[in-house]
């Protein structure tokens, strides 16, 4: 048989074991018992507003009772006259509006006592009243308080999530608010270890309105899982992880994709929810892997480091390039969309490029996710794919029956000559300058020369560890400080055809860097126009607000930043598959957007339509995808560039502009 067990402090027969005495009770019986009750007042208290007005509450109700006795002891025949209940209704109003009871509340009857004692009641009545009114208000202060903490959780569905703040955050609402423009609830949350005030009025005055987005700011720390979850990530559309402007930001992203992906990815798939992507950018290459090991499948990771190196170079070589890069990453314009035309089956690439007259189609995307940057002509369409185009938006990339007109005796059909080796001048040093300099080993023709002027420690150990690696290109150095003029009159400047003026992009005072960064390039415009040179200029600033000041130098000098990888981040959140595109055209290997003399394509002054500039392009197995006007190169905001023109349209090229093409295969 069993045994019952013993019960805790007694043995088996029930017997209490020694060191166990009686239990005690709640309140030890040597407080007194006023103590004691100021105890559990203090605990009462203790638990928030809403104890606070119920022990308040209690009192009133004790009060109008204890009136209430008073009138039946004191005037009784009152109480049977006008009955029990409206004389405790009479007694509630006493407490609860004292001073006009007062004026209303006259008895003769019922004596001097009773007179007395209401008097009484109604000066505690008007204390409590008093104190309730200032609970409430302060409840209703710490309620405030904590709403403008930004603490509280965020309900919505299918937004977008922004993790962490930075100079890139004021960019990217402005390209989704743009995104969002023709959707009625759209919403961008932001998680940012920054007071929620504080993000709300930056917003508001560096990116304006936002309507018909809403944009909800809640302040928390981005690698937390339980401050993520305030913005409710898990039914999110896409999660935007930016980098923090100090020396650990890489390790802070790593960390956010890591609570991200153990957090709301994982809920999200648990609970068979579509999966929200997450997009985010690394500074330094070497953390690549470990961010995408630390994201996920989910998670698209750009490299900053080679994204703005490329741009650099490939901007350096020719001119005008950024301007067509930054149209086609912005959503105020044309881009870059996936169309699916079933119509287009059976029929080929080279045949699809002349069905749309307002739309430039570029590529293919195959039902398995491969995508075909200017593929053959004669690769065919099938019904499953969608083409690759750049357009005035989505639902502009609409087909037309109109036959092509085309001027074949225009089309210039000589080879085009081959590049020739140029010069180039690198001005400063960064951390991504020996990316730039591999970048530009690939680009440039052979025979190149590059020459790097910075006063950085060690330079000619530097430049000779790339000097190894990449003997197709020759490299010249000069420790000195390029923003000195002095330094910039003795280097022959008339022998280059490109310069690029870099800051220390990692600096902590970035406006000490822009500041030696324009310095330079002022210095370099002025001795350009001193001498005649006829240089193409690109220069890095280290602070995008500073842009609008560079640009003031030279209408030519087109100016890098982050704000093409904020475009670029902005775009893949809204369209994931747009990565890989990216990844193509700013890849010097693959597929590249190229700026190339019109007289290769069209005679000289000719007039013709864009769909003959089209066709010549087509037999040199490029794309073209837009033109420069020469003669409108100083004139602002597109200097020239013209990106998708209606291919009817006709227009007449010179010597001097430029027709803009998609070149090689992906």
């Amino acid at each position: 048989m069993g045994t019952t067990p013993a019960r805790r402090g007694t043995d088996h027969q029930g017997a209490r074991r020694p060191g166990f005495g009686p239990r005690r009770a709640p309140y030890p019986r040597r407080w007194p018992m006023l103590r004691r009750f100021r105890y559990r007042f203090d605990n009462a208290m203790a638990r928030g507003t809403p104890a606070m007005i119920g022990v308040i509450a209690a009192a009133m109700l004790a009060l109008a009772l204890l009136n209430a006795i008073t009138l039946l002891v004191l005037a009784p025949d009152l109480v049977r006259k006008e009955g029990g209940a409206s004389v405790l209704w009479r007694s509630a109003l006493r407490v609860l509006n004292p001073p006009g009871m007062l004026q209303r509340d006259y008895v003769p009857s019922v004596g001097v006592a009773y007179r007395i004692i209401s008097t009484v009641i109604t000066i505690i009545g008007i204390l409590l009243l008093s104190t309730l009114i200032g609970v409430l208000g302060a409840g209703i202060q710490r309620k405030l308080a904590k709403l403008r903490k930004g603490r509280s959780v965020v309900v919505e569905s299918d937004h977008t999530v922004i993790l962490g703040w930075s100079e890139q955050i004021h960019m990217i609402i402005s390209e989704l608010v743009e995104a969002n423009r023709n959707q009625k609830y759209a919403c961008v949350t932001v998680l940012a270890p920054k007071d929620k005030a504080q993000m709300d009025d930056a917003i508001r005055e560096r990116v304006g309105a936002t309507a018909p987005t809403r944009v909800v700011c809640r302040t928390g720390d981005p690698t937390r899982i339980s401050d993520i979850n305030l913005v409710n990530p898990k039914e999110a559309r896409s999660i935007l992880v930016l980098p923090p402007e100090h020396d650990d930001a890489d390790i802070s992203v790593i960390k956010s994709l890591l609570a991200v992906n153990s957090g709301a990815l994982s809920e999200a798939s648990h609970e068979g929810r579509a999966v929200p992507h997450v997009v985010t950018s690394i500074a330094d290459d070497h953390n690549l892997p470990a961010a995408l090991i630390a994201g996920g499948a989910r998670t698209h990771v750009v490299s900053a480091q080679c994204f703005i190196a490329r741009l650099l170079v490939q901007t350096s070589l020719q001119s005008g390039l950024s301007i067509v890069y930054t149209g086609l990453l912005e959503f105020d314009g044309d881009e870059i969309y996936m169309s699916a035309q079933p119509q287009l089956a059976g029929q080929t690439f080279g045949e699809a490029v002349y069905t749309f007259r307002t739309s430039t189609v570029i590529g293919i995307r195959r039902l398995d996710g491969q995508i075909l940057l200017n593929p053959p002509a004669a690769t065919a369409i099938l019904g499953t794919d969608q083409i690759v185009a750049i357009s005035e938006d989505d639902d502009t990339v609409v087909p037309t029956d109109e036959v092509p007109t085309i001027t074949f005796e225009a089309i210039v059909t000589a080879e085009a000559s081959d590049p020739q080796p140029e010069r180039v001048l690198l001005l400063g040093w960064n951390a991504r300058t020996p990316e730039a300099v591999k970048q530009l080993a690939q680009l440039a023709p052979e025979g190149s020369r590059l020459d790097i002027v910075a006063d950085v420690p060690d330079l000619d150990d530097r430049v000779e560890r790339l000097r190894t690696g990449l003997p197709q290109i020759e490299l010249g150095v000069l420790a000195a400080d390029p923003a000195n003029r002095v330094v910039l009159e003795e280097v022959d400047l008339a022998a280059y055809q490109h310069v690029m003026v870099v800051g220390d992009a990692g600096a902590v005072d970035k406006s000490a860097t822009d500041s030696r960064t324009l310095m330079t390039l002022l210095h370099l415009r002025d001795l350009a126009v001193q001498h005649g040179h006829g240089f193409s200029v690109v220069t890095e600033m280290a602070d995008d607000r500073n842009r609008t000041l560079a640009q003031a130098a030279h209408a030519d000098d087109f100016i890098l930043s982050d704000n093409l990888l904020s475009l670029r981040m902005a775009q893949t959140s809204e369209n994931p598959e747009l990565n890989r595109l990216f990844q193509e055209l700013f890849d010097p290997e693959g597929c590249q957007i190229r700026l190339r003399p019109a007289q290769e394509y069209v005679q000289p002054h000719a007039t013709v339509s864009f769909y003959t500039v089209v066709e010549a392009a087509l037999r040199r197995d490029q794309i073209a995808i837009g033109y420069r006007l020469a003669r409108h190169a100083q004139r602002r905001p597109d200097y020239g560039i013209v990106v998708n023109p209606d291919k009817a349209a006709l227009l007449s090229l010179t010597g001097g502009d430029k027709v803009i093409v998609l070149d090689g295969r992906s």
